[in-house]
């Protein structure tokens, strides 16, 4: 399977939300490769959105279907190809 297969982008998400919430939330939906919350290189401060990646591709269908509120923000999406 291609790296970036199964990959979304996670717009909007709170400064407070780090990997571990992305991965708690985005497991309901089925296994979670891999979670990542992109920071400012010098200060470590999170930037606003990250990436999730799924071991199936087909669970993005079923996770563009809902409206995704996490730390108290609603989240936008796009796949990552």
């Amino acid at each position: 399977m291609d790296s970036d297969q199964g990959k979304l982008f996670i717009g909007g998400i709170s400064w407070d939300t780090n990997e571990e919430k992305l991965k708690e939330h985005f497991s309901n939906y089925g296994d979670v490769l891999n979670t990542s919350v992109m920071r400012e290189k010098n200060t470590g401060k999170p930037r606003g959105f990250g990436f999730v990646v799924f071991s199936d591709p087909s669970v993005l269908d079923r996770v563009l279907e809902d409206k995704h509120v996490i730390d108290g923000r609603t989240v936008g999406f796009c796949f990552v190809q």
